[in-house]
């Protein structure tokens, strides 16, 4: 993709930025207006004339087998991804977004929370995410100095650092896609009981079972040969 990338801005070819726009009146989440969505040089459509509304402060799940675009549709949802046609409309730049393969750099727990964060956040917030997540059995590996890597943490510890990065700071919209996939039992409940409690918009995309998850709304992503339909539920 960054191959792809560069050869877009090499040749001055069109990115369709305008076709995703931030709005905060907009009266719901996410809306996406007759959209269409191709990868660059695809000759096929991954997406076509897609009409949907995602609620605010709401719980929305997206399922779909391998392979049905799910991980585009998110793209498209938080504008990593622009619509080749139609419009994308977000009611917030303000997201956080946990995928399924956590990043950990060689640098302090604080700066791994920190990465890419611009608000200013005091240290006692991060230390109860960090505990309200689990993440250590003893309170001294919870000093924010000490130098972590992925050398010497768990699956579970770095998907927990990622949840804390993704919801420290002002944030108004989650994305989640296949977060919790490599997780163990125990891991995966700390997070869903965090889950709950959460007070804005999340969207999660998931091909877990979605009876261990709670949620307020559903949508599938069916194929039908080698065509997409989303169905809300």
């Amino acid at each position: 993709y960054l191959e792809k990338l560069y050869n877009v801005e090499a040749l001055g070819q069109k990115t369709n930025s305008d076709n995703y726009i931030i709005d905060n009146n907009l009266d719901s989440a996410i809306h996406l207006k007759d959209v269409c969505f191709k990868y660059i040089d695809s000759e096929t459509k991954t997406f076509e004339k897609i009409n949907l509304k995602i609620p605010k402060n709401m719980h929305t799940l997206i399922t779909g087998p391998n392979g049905s675009g799910k991980s585009t549709l998110l793209g498209l949802i938080s504008g990593v991804l622009y619509p080749s046609e139609g419009k994308a409309s977000s009611f917030t730049s303000k997201i956080g977004y946990v995928g399924s393969s956590p990043l950990i750099i060689k640098a302090s727990l604080r700066e791994n929370v920190l990465y890419g964060n611009k608000d200013s956040i005091e240290d006692i917030e991060i230390t109860k995410l960090l505990q309200k997540l689990k993440l250590f059995k003893s309170l001294e590996e919870y000093d924010l100095n000490r130098k972590i890597s992925n050398k010497i943490l768990s699956t579970g510890q770095m998907q927990k650092i990622s949840f804390a990065r993704a919801l420290i700071g002002n944030k108004e919209l989650l994305i989640l896609d296949e977060s919790t996939a490599n997780l163990d039992t125990d891991s995966k409940e700390i997070i869903y009981k965090l889950l709950k409690e959460i007070k804005f918009t999340i969207i999660n995309s998931t091909h877990l079972d979605i009876n261990d998850i709670s949620y307020d709304n559903h949508i599938e992503i069916k194929l039908f040969d080698n065509k997409r339909e989303i169905l809300e539920k």
